[in-house]
Protein backbone atom coordinates (compact mmCIF):
# COMPACT_ATOMS: atom_id res chain seq x y z
CA UNK A 1 0.00 0.00 0.00
CA UNK A 2 1.37 3.22 -1.29
CA UNK A 3 1.65 6.42 0.88
CA UNK A 4 -1.29 9.04 0.63
CA UNK A 5 1.63 11.76 -1.10
CA UNK A 6 1.57 9.63 -4.03
CA UNK A 7 -1.51 7.78 -4.39
CA UNK A 8 -5.13 8.50 -5.03
CA UNK A 9 -7.89 7.67 -2.28
CA UNK A 10 -11.34 5.27 -2.54
CA UNK A 11 -13.78 6.57 -0.56
CA UNK A 12 -16.97 4.90 0.81
CA UNK A 13 -20.41 7.24 1.00
CA UNK A 14 -24.03 7.12 0.89
CA UNK A 15 -27.06 7.89 -1.32
CA UNK A 16 -29.49 10.39 0.34
CA UNK A 17 -32.48 8.23 1.37
CA UNK A 18 -34.51 9.65 3.73
CA UNK A 19 -37.28 7.21 2.66
CA UNK A 20 -34.82 3.94 4.18
CA UNK A 21 -36.06 3.11 7.26
CA UNK A 22 -32.35 1.97 7.87
CA UNK A 23 -31.48 6.17 7.58
CA UNK A 24 -34.89 6.51 9.71
CA UNK A 25 -33.25 4.91 12.36
CA UNK A 26 -29.96 6.30 11.90
CA UNK A 27 -30.99 10.10 12.97
CA UNK A 28 -32.04 10.43 16.70
CA UNK A 29 -35.52 10.66 17.10
CA UNK A 30 -35.48 14.17 18.77
CA UNK A 31 -32.86 15.80 15.45
CA UNK A 32 -34.79 18.26 13.52
CA UNK A 33 -35.12 17.26 10.00
CA UNK A 34 -33.19 20.19 8.56
CA UNK A 35 -30.46 18.98 10.92
CA UNK A 36 -29.78 16.12 9.08
CA UNK A 37 -27.57 16.72 6.45
CA UNK A 38 -25.15 18.29 9.76
CA UNK A 39 -25.60 15.09 11.34
CA UNK A 40 -24.25 13.19 8.45
CA UNK A 41 -20.96 15.06 7.50
CA UNK A 42 -20.35 14.15 11.06
CA UNK A 43 -19.98 10.21 9.73
CA UNK A 44 -19.08 10.86 6.09
CA UNK A 45 -17.69 13.67 3.90
CA UNK A 46 -19.41 13.07 1.18
CA UNK A 47 -23.32 12.61 0.16
CA UNK A 48 -25.15 12.32 -3.60
CA UNK A 49 -28.59 13.82 -3.79
CA UNK A 50 -30.29 11.25 -6.35
CA UNK A 51 -32.00 12.61 -9.07
CA UNK A 52 -35.48 11.76 -8.09
CA UNK A 53 -34.53 14.68 -5.29
CA UNK A 54 -32.93 17.35 -7.48
CA UNK A 55 -35.89 20.03 -6.47
CA UNK A 56 -36.32 19.24 -3.10
CA UNK A 57 -33.09 20.08 -2.84
CA UNK A 58 -32.44 23.16 -5.91
CA UNK A 59 -35.96 24.53 -5.54
CA UNK A 60 -34.79 26.64 -2.33
CA UNK A 61 -31.60 26.26 -0.75
CA UNK A 62 -32.27 27.68 2.80
CA UNK A 63 -30.78 24.56 4.25
CA UNK A 64 -27.43 25.30 2.29
CA UNK A 65 -26.24 27.95 5.52
CA UNK A 66 -26.52 24.64 8.15
CA UNK A 67 -24.34 22.74 5.90
CA UNK A 68 -20.83 21.52 7.16
CA UNK A 69 -17.81 23.13 6.10
CA UNK A 70 -16.24 19.70 5.27
CA UNK A 71 -19.39 17.91 3.81
CA UNK A 72 -19.13 17.45 0.06
CA UNK A 73 -22.43 17.03 -1.80
CA UNK A 74 -23.06 15.58 -4.85
CA UNK A 75 -26.03 15.47 -7.10
CA UNK A 76 -27.28 13.34 -9.89
CA UNK A 77 -28.81 15.93 -12.22
CA UNK A 78 -32.20 14.80 -13.94
CA UNK A 79 -32.07 13.65 -17.30
CA UNK A 80 -35.37 15.98 -18.51
CA UNK A 81 -34.81 19.21 -17.39
CA UNK A 82 -35.30 21.79 -19.71
CA UNK A 83 -32.74 24.19 -19.04
CA UNK A 84 -30.27 22.73 -16.50
CA UNK A 85 -27.91 25.52 -17.51
CA UNK A 86 -29.29 28.13 -14.40
CA UNK A 87 -30.81 25.69 -11.67
CA UNK A 88 -27.11 23.80 -11.99
CA UNK A 89 -25.14 27.56 -11.84
CA UNK A 90 -27.15 28.46 -9.06
CA UNK A 91 -26.49 25.58 -7.06
CA UNK A 92 -22.78 26.03 -7.80
CA UNK A 93 -22.96 29.49 -6.13
CA UNK A 94 -25.19 28.56 -2.92
CA UNK A 95 -22.41 25.83 -1.76
CA UNK A 96 -19.06 27.13 -2.95
CA UNK A 97 -16.90 24.55 -2.27
CA UNK A 98 -18.98 22.16 -0.34
CA UNK A 99 -20.14 21.40 -4.20
CA UNK A 100 -18.40 17.84 -4.75
CA UNK A 101 -19.72 17.47 -8.24
CA UNK A 102 -22.46 17.19 -10.74
CA UNK A 103 -23.36 14.46 -12.28
CA UNK A 104 -24.53 14.49 -16.19
CA UNK A 105 -25.36 12.23 -18.12
CA UNK A 106 -24.19 14.46 -21.62
CA UNK A 107 -22.35 17.96 -20.38
CA UNK A 108 -22.94 19.33 -23.77
CA UNK A 109 -26.59 20.24 -22.43
CA UNK A 110 -24.76 22.73 -20.06
CA UNK A 111 -23.84 26.25 -21.57
CA UNK A 112 -20.48 26.49 -22.01
CA UNK A 113 -18.87 27.91 -18.59
CA UNK A 114 -21.37 27.56 -16.89
CA UNK A 115 -19.77 25.64 -14.05
CA UNK A 116 -15.88 24.96 -13.36
CA UNK A 117 -14.63 21.68 -15.96
CA UNK A 118 -14.09 19.76 -12.10
CA UNK A 119 -17.44 19.96 -11.55
CA UNK A 120 -19.12 18.09 -13.73
CA UNK A 121 -18.69 14.54 -13.88
CA UNK A 122 -20.14 12.83 -17.31
CA UNK A 123 -21.75 9.50 -17.77
CA UNK A 124 -19.28 6.41 -18.27
CA UNK A 125 -19.65 2.97 -18.42
CA UNK A 126 -20.79 1.30 -15.13
CA UNK A 127 -19.45 -2.19 -13.88
CA UNK A 128 -21.10 -5.22 -15.09
CA UNK A 129 -23.09 -7.20 -12.10
CA UNK A 130 -21.33 -9.69 -10.03
CA UNK A 131 -18.88 -9.85 -7.33
CA UNK A 132 -21.16 -8.63 -4.83
CA UNK A 133 -22.54 -5.88 -7.24
CA UNK A 134 -25.99 -5.81 -8.29
CA UNK A 135 -26.14 -2.55 -10.52
CA UNK A 136 -24.41 0.22 -10.94
CA UNK A 137 -23.82 3.79 -13.11
CA UNK A 138 -20.16 5.71 -13.47
CA UNK A 139 -19.23 9.33 -14.14
CA UNK A 140 -15.78 10.97 -14.57
CA UNK A 141 -14.11 13.35 -15.67
CA UNK A 142 -10.06 13.78 -15.91
CA UNK A 143 -9.60 14.30 -12.50
CA UNK A 144 -12.52 12.31 -10.35
CA UNK A 145 -14.55 8.98 -11.08
CA UNK A 146 -17.92 8.29 -9.42
CA UNK A 147 -19.92 5.46 -8.93
CA UNK A 148 -23.13 4.71 -8.02
CA UNK A 149 -23.78 1.14 -6.93
CA UNK A 150 -26.12 -0.89 -5.37
CA UNK A 151 -24.69 -3.67 -3.78
CA UNK A 152 -26.73 -7.42 -3.74
CA UNK A 153 -28.59 -7.88 -0.65
CA UNK A 154 -27.24 -9.56 2.55
CA UNK A 155 -23.29 -9.27 1.99
CA UNK A 156 -21.39 -9.99 4.71
CA UNK A 157 -17.69 -9.27 5.63
CA UNK A 158 -16.57 -11.48 2.86
CA UNK A 159 -18.66 -10.32 0.31
CA UNK A 160 -18.06 -6.70 1.23
CA UNK A 161 -14.46 -7.53 0.07
CA UNK A 162 -14.89 -9.22 -2.85
CA UNK A 163 -16.90 -6.36 -4.20
CA UNK A 164 -14.07 -3.71 -3.23
CA UNK A 165 -11.59 -5.81 -4.82
CA UNK A 166 -13.88 -5.76 -8.27
CA UNK A 167 -14.54 -2.12 -7.56
CA UNK A 168 -10.83 -1.59 -6.76
CA UNK A 169 -9.32 -3.71 -9.93
CA UNK A 170 -11.80 -1.65 -12.70
CA UNK A 171 -11.03 2.07 -11.55
CA UNK A 172 -8.48 4.16 -13.00
CA UNK A 173 -5.37 4.51 -10.50
CA UNK A 174 -4.73 8.35 -11.87
CA UNK A 175 -8.03 9.53 -10.25
CA UNK A 176 -9.92 10.52 -7.19
CA UNK A 177 -12.73 7.77 -6.71
CA UNK A 178 -15.97 8.08 -4.83
CA UNK A 179 -18.31 5.03 -4.46
CA UNK A 180 -21.88 6.37 -3.65
CA UNK A 181 -23.67 2.96 -2.14
CA UNK A 182 -27.32 2.31 -2.15
CA UNK A 183 -27.42 1.04 1.12
CA UNK A 184 -27.93 1.53 4.82
CA UNK A 185 -25.21 2.86 7.60
CA UNK A 186 -24.71 -0.47 8.72
CA UNK A 187 -23.97 -1.66 5.78
CA UNK A 188 -21.94 1.52 4.59
CA UNK A 189 -19.89 1.35 8.18
CA UNK A 190 -19.61 -3.20 7.06
CA UNK A 191 -18.15 -1.90 3.80
CA UNK A 192 -15.62 0.96 5.57
CA UNK A 193 -14.19 -1.11 7.85
CA UNK A 194 -13.57 -3.62 4.96
CA UNK A 195 -11.94 -1.22 2.93
CA UNK A 196 -9.45 0.04 5.58
CA UNK A 197 -8.57 -3.78 6.66
CA UNK A 198 -7.21 -4.83 3.04
CA UNK A 199 -5.69 -1.36 2.75
CA UNK A 200 -7.66 -0.75 -0.58
CA UNK A 201 -8.81 2.54 0.36
CA UNK A 202 -5.25 3.71 -1.09
CA UNK A 203 -4.54 2.67 -5.12
CA UNK A 204 -0.88 3.47 -6.22
CA UNK A 205 -0.61 5.51 -9.51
Amino acid sequence: MGSAASDHSLRLAAVHDDADPAWKAFYPEELPEDWRLAYYGNYWKDLLIPAREWERFTLDLHWVRDLPDALRLYFEVPGDLAEPGDPCARLAAALGPRLGGLLVADPSVLPAGALPPGQLLARAPGLPAGNGIGASAAFANATSVVLVLAPEPGLGPPGWRVLLEAVHACLPAAREAIVFLRAGPGELETAETILRLTGLAWRGR
